[in-house]
């Protein structure tokens, strides 16, 4: 784990302007702070098709990260106007199917899912770029779930693209990218940048794990982000028996620990006191 130097004593909250983007929508959003009460990493979670925050705030609980605040999203989130299914299914983040009119998957290069799929991450990057005043970047992680991972890993190609630096990580579980780009219009590739700002602007490592009888998002679908993405900066674990799901035994939960102690930044308690950049 890496180390940082701060003080211990105090615990992190969600800026005004990332509240007003919560908005006030109930039951839209849950955030805890880490259970040892230090916040200096944030672990965010984005569900899958149908589900809300709540499962995912327990699982949050439940992985007891040191040093970790975690913030379990719901695509009910009014002020962001992401998609409602019907016959009161719940709420997905963008737009997988023809909800309104046949009910048949889109394609992945569909215009109509493209362009759902381009709100949903336009409209979290105002919200991930809010939590910058209470985390930098490289201490956010994102977790996300089917749809969700596919959100999530667009989310960090989206700030590659627009020249940030990278997330702390990334994990997507049963999902990721599926298309070479949303739109040549999100990326902003007139500035000159310096060497040190080059070195910044990396793309986020993203852990990817799928079953290998995953037939929503197969091991051969897994293996083609890395031709969406740079494909060294994403580890994919394929677990054998297993379909279409959540993080659903032991091996699924060891890598995905191993990967988060590699890259969680901890704070040492003989540092404290001393000031952090």
């Amino acid at each position: 784990m890496n180390t940082n130097k701060t003080s211990l004593s105090t615990k992190k909250v969600l800026s005004s302007s990332t509240k007003t983007i919560l908005g006030l929508t109930p039951n839209s959003y849950t955030f805890r702070h880490s259970h040892d009460g230090i916040d200096t990493n944030l672990l965010i979670f984005f569900h899958g098709a149908g589900d809300s925050h709540v499962p995912f705030d327990s699982l949050g609980r439940q992985m007891k990260l040191p040093q970790t605040a975690t913030l379990s999203l719901s695509a009910s989130m009014k002020s962001s106007s992401f998609v409602e299914l019907p016959f009161d299914l719940g709420y997905i983040w963008f737009e997988e199917m023809d909800y309104k009119l046949t009910g048949e998957v889109l394609t992945n290069d569909h215009p109509q899912r493209i362009t759902s799929l381009r709100h949903a991450v336009m409209s979290l990057d105002i919200l991930l770029s809010s939590l910058t005043a209470s985390w930098i970047a490289e201490r956010i992680f994102l977790f996300g779930f089917s749809s969700g991972a596919c959100l999530a890993m667009e989310l960090c190609r989206l700030w590659k693209l627009k020249r940030r630096m990278p997330f702390g990580g990334c994990i997507c579980i049963a999902g990721g990218i599926k298309t070479i780009s949303l739109t040549d219009s999100n990326s902003d590739t007139s500035t000159a940048t310096s060497p040190q700002e080059s070195q910044n602007q990396q793309f986020t490592d993203v852990l990817i794990i799928t079953g290998s009888k995953d037939t929503t998002f197969t091991p051969k679908e897994a293996q083609k982000t890395k031709s969406y993405y740079e494909a060294n900066k994403v580890q994919i674990h394929i677990q054998e028996g297993k379909g279409h799901g959540m993080i659903e035994s032991r091996q699924d939960m060891q890598v995905v620990m191993e990967f988060l102690s590699k890259r969680l930044v901890r704070r040492m308690a003989s540092m404290e006191g001393m000031s952090s950049c």
